[in-house]
């Protein structure tokens, strides 16, 4: 790697000439509306990464795909990245399939050197299709950022959308008849003689029911309450249980329930002394969470 040029990447002791860090990048923004005080590229990308300090993977994973792009544009193309085009781009993504030369932009076979380290390379090996688009995502969000900031004038990944193509929604993951019946053999199987026990079964029989039934993740079993759960009529005039779930991304959704789930919660509240149904979340906010030992 050209010593010349970087250093230890996205770092303080990062060394650009004039030419390449992008502070007369050809796809700047010049009329000053910048909301970033970047002045070069290597700030304008780290004031982007600095957004996803709350996770070390998340942080680690962008920061080597914005790496390798700012070491490839330098060092290959001889221009800083805000000066890369649609066809740079295109070029790139052919790069990452087969990094050539292999000696300065891979590590041999079992070498794993500090990043700042003489021997240091970006790359492990040819990226695989998943990971290549995976890539591509991640820049993807850079430049829109970036154009979003005013520091950029378009995203040079923008020509190179497609449309993801529908494709029917598979169930990978889910419990035979013949499994579920052997867990509820399981439950009932569990000690039952003292009130302990008793509220004990009834809640992992309640637990287990609702995941079962509902599909949902660990996370929405824990945030969400009782308070979720209401009855309307459907469009024959019958009475029918529905459960509102706010999940993943804040995102609400509501989700239709069935009469053995709603068995199972109207024995697993009166073995905890509630009533039958819970309360709707709009006259008591303060539903206990399903599981803990905390009031209606």
């Amino acid at each position: 790697m050209s010593s010349d040029l970087v250093r230890t990447p996205l770092n303080d002791n990062i060394v650009l000439s004039v030419d390449y860090d992008g502070s007369q990048g050809a796809n700047r923004v010049s009329d000053g509306r910048s909301q970033l005080a970047a002045t070069n590229d290597i700030e304008a990308i780290n004031a982007w990464l600095a957004r996803f300090t709350g996770s070390q993977h998340t942080f680690n994973s962008y920061r080597k795909e914005a790496e390798r792009l700012l070491l490839w544009a330098t060092v290959s193309q001889r221009k800083p990245v805000s000066s890369l085009t649609h066809e740079d781009m295109l070029a790139y993504q052919r790069f990452l399939a087969d990094p050539q030369p292999a000696a300065q932009w891979v590590m041999p076979p079992g070498r794993k050197v500090a990043r700042a380290h003489p021997d240091w390379r970006p790359f492990a090996g040819p990226l695989g299709q998943a990971s290549q688009r995976q890539s591509v995502i991640i820049l993807n969000a850079m430049f829109s950022w970036l154009v979003s900031a005013g520091y950029l004038a378009g995203n040079p990944l923008s020509l190179s959308r497609q449309r993801t193509r529908r494709t029917t929604a598979r169930v990978t993951r889910y419990l035979s008849e013949a499994i579920w019946a052997d867990v509820k053999t399981s439950i009932q199987a569990m000690p039952q003689s003292t009130a302990r026990e008793r509220e004990h079964y009834r809640r992992v029989r309640w637990l287990f029911s609702l995941l079962y039934g509902c599909g949902l993740r660990i996370s929405e079993v824990t945030q969400n309450t009782m308070g979720g759960f209401f009855c309307r009529q459907d469009g024959h005039g019958e009475n029918r249980w529905w459960l509102e779930i706010t999940g993943k991304g804040d995102k609400k959704r509501t989700i239709p329930v069935t009469s053995e789930l709603m068995g199972e919660l109207v024995d697993y509240r009166r073995e905890k002394i509630f009533l039958p149904s819970p309360p709707p979340a709009k006259q008591h906010r303060s539903c206990f969470r399903w599981g803990s030992r905390s009031g209606p």
